[in-house]
């Protein structure tokens, strides 16, 4: 519910606004109430590229704690949430070639650094956002002896003798994930 600022009707709060119940607890207490409106402006705030420490600032929104509370208790909203965030990295990417592309021709050295420093920082977080499109690459090279490719080598276990099975097993068992009952984890 907002802390300040707009007030709704008691017709408006019932069309709007619904109490998400604590699971496996009793409905006693302060109740936790869901405005589908007010969530609609988080996600389309945070969708736009918006934190959402910046939107808890605004005295017409909820607390970050309420927020995260209508995560845990409502799937659909957190699904929505996900969605949103996938959308705030887009938005960020954006505004990096809108922050590059706005620079002056005269800009100072200050006013290069400082959007050097915006940029970098809205990419960084649609990287973390989403690293798949927009993360750093990280590609993963094995090599065998001088650079040169591995040797596999194919092992038709049927045709070993007792002992070259026994080698085997030991090999594998160092290379082997522990079991479930092993791991100390």
């Amino acid at each position: 519910m907002p802390r300040t600022g707009k007030t709704t009707t008691t017709a408006q709060a019932d069309a709007n606004a619904y109490v998400l119940p604590r699971e496996g607890e009793s409905n006693q207490g302060r109740q936790l109430v869901f405005m589908e409106d007010i969530a609609d402006q988080v996600l389309e705030r945070i969708s736009g590229g918006e934190s959402l420490r910046a939107i808890c600032l605004d005295p017409n929104m909820p607390d970050g704690s309420t927020i995260r509370k209508w995560l845990a208790r409502n799937p659909d909203f957190a699904r929505q949430y996900a969605y949103a965030r996938d959308e705030q990295a887009d938005s960020l990417f954006d505004e990096t070639i809108f922050i590059a592309d706005n620079l002056k021709k005269d800009a100072t050295s200050e006013q290069v650094q400082v959007a050097r420093l915006q940029i970098d920082t809205r990419k960084w977080v649609a990287g973390k956002l989403r690293p798949k499109k927009y993360g750093d690459l990280v590609k993963h090279e094995h090599t065998g002896a001088d650079g040169g490719a591995i040797a596999l080598q194919a092992v038709n276990v049927t045709q070993l003798d007792y002992d070259q099975r026994e080698q085997l097993q030991d090999m594998l068992s160092q290379i082997a994930l522990p079991s479930p009952e092993e791991d100390d984890l």
